[in-house]
């Protein structure tokens, strides 16, 4: 192996190990929060199937990557290939439809108390559980025809068409005469159209609440952030990451079709910049999800009074112990 395969191989594990385990704790907290019966609110349903899809998007992208580059044998077949490839499609294709509906709720849920939007903002919470079901079968039907273009790497059927992945091969070719290039950014720019209105909204509501805020500073009362501003804050953060590792991972896409000698880092990178987002994005939730932070608080306080409780269990028992003796 050589110096830039050491390098890759410990970027992709440690993109696996924090990525898997990013997406996991939320999950065990989310889940922590239901199990104590403590109210969850409604955007953590999708935050939940954001976890899912990321968790998939890691473990199907990621590791095949990464077993390739750290062991350098290939060990996919034809059938093997099809699916993982489609799995990966289908999880970034969720993850990117998650991400969208985050960046719409929440902004429904910050809109103005206008009648015209109090109808909408009580009856979005129903939508949530609907909206995340489609959002799994429309991408698991987008990419349907996908795995009829994936070959194993040892087949030679589209040799000369090829998109080597490193571990599979894609027939680009057969995929480009078929306008499903055209149709998937068409379908990927839906999506980031809705992203960036509802994006922009919200910053427009955030400048208002802070004139609001500034008001109320200059009349000598204490602002309070109220916990809709602090999650609209969070989310934007996510889109930013989300269009920033997205733009990042499409350049290297486009530099991998349109390079006639693809390099195996320019490969390898491109895979380590799809999956970035999904292995950020739990940790910036972590680090400012005020929910997320709390449920943390009270798991840490039930972990150090279990100590004590067993301790005066052990007290008690020892006690009853010397009486009888007694």
């Amino acid at each position: 192996m050589q110096p830039n395969d050491d390098i890759l191989c410990m970027l992709h594990m440690l993109q696996i190990i924090l990525g898997v385990f990013g997406n996991s704790l939320l999950l065990f907290l989310y889940g922590f929060n239901f199990i104590t019966g403590k109210r969850i609110r409604p955007i953590g349903t999708i935050f939940v199937n954001l976890f899912l899809s990321h968790i998939l998007m890691i473990l199907f992208r990621g590791v095949p990557t990464a077993i390739q580059v750290c062991i350098q044998k290939i060990f996919l077949r034809d059938i093997e290939c099809k699916i993982i490839v489609y799995l990966q499609r289908v999880a970034r294709g969720v993850s990117l439809c998650n991400t969208c509906l985050l960046s719409v709720f929440q902004a429904i849920t910050i809109s103005s108390k206008s009648p015209k939007w109090a109808k909408l903002k009580a009856n979005a919470p129903e939508y949530i559980v609907p909206s995340c079901v489609f959002m799994w079968v429309l991408n698991l039907l987008v990419d349907v025809v996908v795995p009829l273009h994936v070959t194993g790497p040892g087949n030679n059927t589209f040799s000369h068409v090829n998109n080597n992945l490193g571990y599979c091969s894609i027939d680009w070719h057969a995929i480009t005469t078929s306008n499903l290039v055209m149709w998937k950014t068409l379908y990927d720019a839906v999506f980031l159209g809705f992203m960036a209105i509802s994006s922009g909204y919200m910053v427009l509501v955030l400048f208002r609440h802070k004139g609001q805020v500034q008001h109320l500073h200059n009349n000598n009362v204490n602002p309070i952030s109220t916990p809709e501003t602090r999650a609209t804050k969070v989310i934007l953060l996510l889109m930013i990451s989300f269009v920033c590792f997205y733009s990042v991972g499409s350049i290297f896409v486009i530099i991998m079709e349109k390079s006639k000698d693809k390099s195996q880092w320019t490969i390898h990178m491109s895979a380590f910049f799809t999956s970035f987002y999904s292995t950020v994005s739990p940790f910036v939730l972590i680090s400012s999800d005020s929910q997320i932070l709390s449920c943390c608080n009270t798991f840490k306080r039930i972990k150090n009074s279990h100590p004590h409780s067993l301790k005066s269990q052990n007290k008690y028992i020892e006690t009853m112990k010397f009486q009888r003796r007694k």
